[in-house]
């Protein structure tokens, strides 16, 4: 008789997996356990009902109430290691976003005094917006700003033209990162040493040029400057050799970056048709001037987080998001993502960013006047990573992380 119900309880589970979140998971914290086997006694003795995504989870047969069958259903999946809470599915990024109605899984009333009592305070403050688990769980905008506000994301622009680049890689229009860029361009003393790897990691030996936005025939002059130092040896920031990586893309597809993005990228997240400043030679800027709504922005974090799907459709190689997103030359800077320590984070001048905690399924989004201060940016990056990420720490995954912001915030103004 067990081993029927057994085969009963496991064919209705497969049925209404796609009913809820999660299977028996009544507190929504991405485990089944103890606590949920409680929740469903207490609910069953008419103590305190269950509602909403905790409800539809505790539901396990799918008949509209929660009974002593689901609570059997659910102390079973409790003892079955192979049946319990997996990654949510991808969203399909190029949807607009959900919002999540049901906050009780975590101390979202520690967010939202977070969000009053200290994020609405400062000056500078233009939008802020939390995702977990694929869905809204806070949005807030501030000082005239709005949902649908476009804005430069200055730098990062940067994390965008590497999504680029590791898509050129995976559809072969670019045979590895290691590429000399003789081999793209053309040889000289320089090109022979310098790879694009050098350049999505900021140690070409190529020093910056303030004006390469508005000067002509950029290219030639990028690539016939001396090296200052010897290619892979030394980081230092610079936004015109960045910008190479845009060169990089036209060359390789034969494509400008928007043009290119525009097939790849911008639609499977969404992104509609952006404006994208141009050089003097009508090449998209790799290192800023893409224009985003803060929800359009964040849609890239997700993708990472999604390991490059949106949807059903991987868009992304693995290989290239955890490349992308894991430490190379130094310890602070991945291919155009910086890491802070845990997780990794897109950065833009003024205090734009994306912030990406891959181990707790949450991407925060941050929209600042371009004209903020340091200590601004400095006080931002606290409270996020030391307050608002581990309210959402919900398993103890990441307990006692440790973050370091000196090289983005002294490098980033």
């Amino acid at each position: 008789m067990r081993k029927f119900y057994h085969i009963l309880f496991f064919s209705v589970l497969l049925i209404n997996m796609g009913y809820g979140q999660c299977q028996g998971d009544t507190n929504l914290d991405n485990t089944i356990d103890e606590e949920d086997i409680l929740i469903v006694v207490i609910h069953i003795l008419g103590m305190d009902a269950v509602e909403g995504a905790g409800f539809t989870n505790g539901d396990v047969d799918g008949n509209g109430t929660i009974n002593v069958f689901d609570l059997v259903a659910i102390v079973d999946i409790s003892l079955s290691p192979e049946i319990g809470c997996d990654q949510f599915l991808p969203i399909d990024l190029s949807l607009d976003w959900q919002v999540q109605e049901d906050l009780s899984y975590f101390d979202s009333e520690a967010l939202e005094n977070i969000v009053n009592d200290e994020i609405a305070s400062f000056q500078y403050i233009r939008g802020f917006i939390v995702i977990h688990r694929g869905e809204i769980v806070s949005e807030h905008y501030y000082n005239g700003s709005s949902m649908g506000q476009v804005f430069n994301i200055w730098s990062v622009t940067k994390s965008y033209i590497s999504t680029l680049v590791g898509q050129a890689i995976d559809q072969g229009f670019i045979s590895t990162k290691f590429v000399t860029l003789d081999s793209i361009f053309y040889q000289n003393n320089y090109t022979t040493q310098v790879t694009l790897e050098h350049l999505l990691t900021m140690t070409s030996g190529w020093p910056d040029h303030v004006g390469y936005m508005y000067t002509d025939n950029i290219l030639d002059i990028l690539l016939n400057t001396n090296l200052i130092f010897e290619p892979g040896t030394q980081f230092q920031y610079n936004n015109a050799v960045c910008h190479l990586n845009s060169y990089v893309i036209k060359e390789m597809t034969s494509m400008s970056p928007k043009n290119y993005a525009m097939e790849n990228l911008f639609p499977q997240l969404g992104l509609g048709n952006p404006y994208w400043g141009v050089d003097a030679d009508g090449i998209n800027n790799g290192s800023y001037d893409l224009k985003l709504t803060l929800r359009g922005m964040v849609k890239l974090g997700q993708l990472y987080l999604q390991d490059g799907y949106s949807g059903d459709d991987q868009i992304l190689s693995s290989e290239w998001v955890a490349a992308a997103t894991s430490p190379q030359f130094n310890y602070f800077y991945a291919y155009l993502w910086w890491l802070p320590g845990v997780g990794y984070l897109a950065v833009g001048y003024g205090g734009q960013y994306i912030v990406v905690v891959p181990e707790l399924d949450l991407v925060i989004g941050i929209h600042s006047a371009t004209q903020s201060s340091g200590d601004y940016q400095d006080q931002f990056l606290d409270i996020i990573y030391g307050q608002v990420v581990p309210l959402f720490d919900l398993n103890g995954s990441i307990n006692d992380f440790e973050v370091n912001f000196e090289y983005i915030t002294s490098t980033i103004k």
